[in-house]
């Protein structure tokens, strides 16, 4: 072959490789900033509306009691508080791939706290427990209306804030992984104000009697089952309406959808009535490790069905960059790939080098998302990433 011809295979493959990465960046959101004020968006002022509303109703909640329990209602918010803090320093470290912005984040955290909790749950779920117990009994009602109730009405008060969010944020919550992301941020933000709620009724309950010790016992009740808790059904949930809705991102799977709907819903059911499935009490603690383990089960599937989508963005953005050399296909499958990322560790020769390994597989991953920040241009930060991956390579061995 003529070398002009050679470089004319190249430069096809170049603009392939170009192509491929301007795809991605385009369909996958990815680098996309999120702006939370929108004045021509309805989708913004239905979300301050309902805000307000929450606001009014949780004032009109703890008004009449916080000076009697200022202290005790101290002490809830920061055991809850330092509760939530951890589980969201986990979901950032598990949003690895195009990590959601700061202020969408925010935005959820904020709907699962004040709309959902106080503008729709604790306003309907109250009216629907007296009418169970009712029509049904008290014994009835302790048993079975926690389930029969809130797995309809809190799960639907979530997920109006994520439908909400999707109407601000279209380019940027696309992908069945971006629905498990932002659907953990809205179950934690009702999660922590709902174990505030729970501590700050003790604390009334109580009369008075020991209320710094009642909020105390009653939070750490709540942060010891918070591991199985609204993060987990509201990213089913969330997921579940990615795939039956559809995006540009996201091919639609109804079926699937469904499945990780009801999922969501029968494990929020499960949790909240397993005294009831336990027969009063016998397979209680059976019962909630079952749907513990059926949680998690579930939880593990659904980031697996939705990182291939994710897998093949990292691929078509890095495109360019595997052609030019700067990273190998073997690294990118290092990120990508379990067994890779495995053989790739312990090939290294010796401990400093497989620890380099690890940052490489970081600074890969800073790169691919410089180049989608930077819409495919060759700006400072991936010049400063690529030359970050040289570094690291060197000493990985």
């Amino acid at each position: 072959m003529s070398e002009t011809g050679t470089d004319t295979t190249r430069s096809s493959e170049s603009s392939e490789a170009r192509q491929r990465q301007a795809r991605a960046i385009e369909v996958s959101g990815w680098g996309e900033r999120f702006r939370f004020v929108q004045p021509h968006n309805l989708s913004f002022w239905v979300y301050l509306a309902l805000t307000a509303i929450g606001v009014f109703q949780a004032w009109a909640f703890f008004a009449p009691s916080a000076g009697f329990y200022a202290d005790a209602f101290a002490i809830s918010a920061i055991l809850c508080g330092l509760c939530g803090l951890a589980w969201f320093a986990w979901f950032r470290h598990i949003d690895r791939w195009e990590r959601q912005p700061g202020r969408l984040v925010l935005a959820a955290l904020l709907w699962g706290a004040i709309p959902a909790t106080f503008a729709f749950a604790y306003t309907v779920n109250t009216a629907m427990l007296g009418i169970y117990s009712k029509l049904f009994g008290q014994v009835w009602s302790a048993d079975w209306a926690a389930g029969a109730t809130a797995p309809i009405t809190e799960e639907a008060a979530k997920l109006c804030g994520f439908i909400l969010l999707m109407g601000l944020a279209p380019r940027l919550i696309r992908t069945a992984n971006d629905g498990l992301i932002v659907g953990a941020f809205l179950g934690l933000g009702f999660a922590v104000f709902e174990d505030f709620l729970y501590a700050a009724n003790s604390t009334a309950r109580a009369f008075g009697t020991d209320p710094v010790g009642q909020a105390v016992q009653m939070s750490f009740t709540r942060i010891a089952v918070s591991f199985v808790s609204h993060p987990l059904f509201s990213a089913l949930v969330c997921t579940g309406v990615i795939y039956i809705i559809g995006t540009a991102a996201q091919p639609r799977r109804i079926g699937r959808g469904l499945a990780f709907v009801l999922f969501g819903m029968f494990l929020h059911f499960t949790w909240d009535d397993a005294t009831g499935l336990g027969m009063g009490g016998i397979l209680t603690f059976p019962v909630m490790i079952g749907s513990i383990v059926l949680g998690f089960t579930v939880l593990t599937i659904a980031f697996r069905r939705a990182a291939p989508r994710e897998y093949q963005f990292v691929r078509d953005i890095l495109a360019p960059e595997v052609e030019a050399g700067t990273v190998t296909d073997a690294e990118v499958d290092g990120i990508l790939e379990k067994k890779a990322r495995e053989a790739f560790i312990k090939s290294a020769p010796h401990h400093k080098s497989r620890r380099a390994r690890k940052h490489l597989r970081r600074a890969i991953l800073d790169l691919a998302h410089d180049l989608a920040n930077g819409k495919g241009a060759d700006t400072e930060a991936v010049r400063h990433s690529r030359s970050e991956v040289e570094r690291l390579r060197v000493k990985a061995g």
